[in-house]
């Protein structure tokens, strides 16, 4: 019986979810091999941070040659199709990258495909250009989670596939992230997801700037380290944050309402000051 409040990962996951994700792994076989090097999962359910309410299912996938526009339509559209059976709210988020790029890790990274829940309705309206190649930023802090946190699902060991991205490169990548959350309103528009990745953007910076090891972090660990190291006044909002994600209510990262609580937009902002001010930002 699936328990919507525990937090799962890959090697414990609900059986209906490792189904989920075994499908997918035989649809991407089917459209890509002889071509594939290898199918990673990476975020949270590799991480042991998965909530079936919230959470997505996220996954690098390499192959060794470039893919023709009509094979790239077809991966997009086979997973489109497969989102229709998932059992859980989230979607699956999937780049098709080329090996000669996870080796070398080029900021930004170049993209063969791309899925998720954003791109869903483009791909099934056929909206999307698969003779145009993207990149995406993001990516670079994707091979970093994946090196430290990730699983192979197939094919080739990740540690032998992705190369290691330059420090900058994957501190670029959060940065850019967190200042769209600092800027106008948006800890206000997307509460508890905002609120976690400034905690553990924050960590990050704290450890870096102890001379730490740094080491990749969930939102989860993010949201702890916050309750014991941010200053009193913003605990609330933060335990208001860990709560939402570890519900078993599909609360969405928008504002919203989460049991009997409200969120607070003077607590949120008033975070959003403290990150602002502690990075001069």
């Amino acid at each position: 019986m699936p328990t919507p409040n525990r937090a799962q990962s890959w090697h414990d996951c609900d059986t209906d979810i490792r189904q989920h994700v075994e499908e997918m792994v035989e649809v991407l076989r089917a459209e890509l091999d002889p071509n594939l090097t290898g199918i990673y999962l990476h975020g949270s359910l590799a991480m042991g941070s998965f909530y079936r309410p919230k959470s997505d299912i996220d996954v690098l996938v390499v192959v060794r040659e470039l893919l023709w526009p009509e094979r790239r339509r077809a991966v997009a559209e086979r997973l489109a199709a497969l989102a229709s059976t998932r059992p859980i709210i989230g979607f699956i988020e999937l780049s098709v990258i080329l090996a000669t790029d996870a080796r070398s890790v080029p900021a930004p990274m170049p993209y063969q495909v791309h899925y998720s829940e954003e791109w869903h309705d483009r791909i099934v309206a056929g909206k999307v250009d698969y003779a145009s190649d993207g990149t995406d930023l993001d990516l670079i802090a994707h091979v970093t989670h994946q090196l430290q946190r990730g699983v192979t699902l197939h094919g080739t060991p990740h540690h032998e596939v992705f190369g290691t991205p330059p420090w900058s490169a994957y501190l670029d990548a959060v940065m850019a992230d967190f200042r769209w959350l600092l800027d106008g309103d948006h800890v206000v528009e997307t509460p508890y997801y905002a609120v976690l990745n400034i905690c553990r953007t924050l960590q990050l910076v704290a450890e870096q700037n102890a001379g730490l090891k740094v080491r990749v972090h969930s939102k989860d660990e993010g949201g702890e380290w916050g309750l014991s190291n941010l200053p009193a006044e913003h605990h609330h909002v933060i335990a208001l944050a860990l709560a939402a994600y570890r519900s078993g209510e599909p609360v969405t990262v928008q504002r919203s309402h989460f049991g009997l609580a409200v969120w607070n937009a003077a607590e949120l902002l008033a975070l959003r000051d403290y990150a602002r001010s502690g990075l001069s930002m």
